[in-house]
């Protein structure tokens, strides 16, 4: 008997270890479940889709547009909020680069160059960095910017969040050449780079190579190579890519918040893009040139000398680099590069220019907003507090053996009850 009664301790011991693991599980999982809930669910579902088929980049591009003229163009970070999105009469909700939560949404174009603009962000004591880069792809893009943006992101006391707006100046090197081969008594062998010029760059493609074989037969390449193994056929474009923080300053090698002040924030803001930014914006069609094997991105229009090079390409890497030797330059082409502003009345632009797509960083973002890089502009309010369940009260293990020794000491009653 006593081992029987032993065993059934053993049993209902082991039964309310087990019930009230489940309960602390279920607990557990019920506070996460909701704080995903509260984090996600307005992003994602039904309705919160694009209830149209525009694009900030290709709006930007169109004198008339909405984008332009009518409404906030994330000139103003507090305006461009989770509320705005939600809601289905919003301007926004008709771009899907918006309501896809891209990583960069169009602001301006700029008649400078990131190494140009770098130098007066410097001037200034804003932050920013600067980076000379090969752009692969519109992926390999993303996600340099997205690796820069998180060592900086480090730079924070206490690895704060980033607070907005953040802004990504890009300009590329376009590569338009022109190869011929073909020799007989009128024609020789000859190689030249081409200007580019708006006027002739009509399909406003990054890559094109006219190729007239020794035979006299002519081909096209309008886009860099997938790992060809035509080396004259090269897989990716020089680019520089300028990050910029208006509301912080570099000290000591730590990224320093100018001010802590919303309303001070926000005026700080205004004054770099209505006086700091004015300056610069431009509706140069170079700006529109788009980015390397990208659909919508535009990356602007970069001059680049023998001389720049020379003196800059060391140590810089495509994408593609990694299966690659070292010593290949096959995706570290020295090219050049030149941008004529056909509009402009300037000696200088002869010489070339340089224009670049100024982006604004989406802190709505799965990237930057999920990834807890940058602020939520509108910051969301504290979980309400789950209240506890009512306990189970259940019974005490020495409560649990009376119960059962009397139960088994019990004698049967007339009635047949106990």
């Amino acid at each position: 008997m006593k081992n029987k009664l032993f065993s059934l301790n053993i049993i209902f011991t082991l039964l309310f270890l087990i019930m009230s693991a489940l309960f602390l599980i279920y607990i557990f999982r019920e506070l996460q479940n909701r704080e995903c809930f509260e984090e996600y669910s307005w992003k994602y579902g039904e309705g919160h889709s694009c209830s149209g088929d525009l694009n900030t980049n290709t709006e930007l591009r169109k004198r008339n547009s909405e984008f332009r003229s009518t409404y906030n163009r994330f000139d103003n970070n507090s305006l461009y909020t989770r509320t705005n999105i939600r809601n289905s009469s919003h301007p926004y909700r008709k771009y899907c680069d918006v309501m896809n939560f891209n990583d960069l949404l169009a602001y301006r174009c700029l008649q400078k160059s990131p190494v140009e603009m770098s130098g007066l962000f410097r001037s200034l004591n804003i932050a920013n960095t600067l980076d000379y880069v090969y752009i692969y792809d519109e992926k390999s893009m993303y996600s340099h910017i997205l690796k820069k943006i998180q060592s900086q992101k480090g730079l924070i006391d206490n690895d704060a969040k980033i607070i907005g707006p953040v802004y990504v100046c890009i300009s590329q090197a376009p590569y338009l050449k022109y190869n011929s081969e073909y020799s007989n008594n009128n024609n020789k062998p000859f190689t030249r780079m081409l200007d580019a010029r708006i006027d002739i760059l009509n399909n406003r493609n990054p890559y094109y190579l006219e190729k007239i074989s020794k035979t006299g037969v002519q081909s096209f390449v309008t886009n860099t190579s997938d790992g060809s193994t035509d080396e004259s056929i090269i897989s990716s474009l020089y680019s520089h890519i300028l990050i910029v923080y208006p509301l912080y300053t570099i000290t000591n090698n730590k990224m320093v918040l100018k001010s802590t002040n919303k309303a001070a924030q926000a005026e700080l803001v205004k004054n770099f893009l209505d006086n700091t930014m004015k300056p610069y914006y431009t509706e140069n069609e170079l700006c529109f040139i788009k980015c390397n094997k990208s659909s919508t991105l535009n990356c602007g229009c970069l001059t680049r000398t023998e001389r720049m090079a020379s003196q800059q390409d060391a140590g810089f890497f495509t994408y593609n680099n990694e299966n690659y030797p070292k010593d290949d330059n096959r995706d570290l082409p020295l090219y050049t590069s030149k941008c004529i502003d056909h509009t402009s009345s300037s000696g200088s632009a002869s010489s070339g220019a340089n224009f670049s797509m100024m982006y604004y960083v989406n802190p709505y973002s799965d990237s930057y907003g999920d990834g807890n890089i940058i602020e939520d502009p509108e910051p969301m309010a504290p979980l309400p507090a789950i209240s506890p369940p009512e306990p189970l009260n259940p019974i005490p293990i020495f409560q649990l053996s009376s119960y059962m020794i009397s139960t088994e000491t019990s004698t049967p009653t007339a009635s047949g009850g106990y």
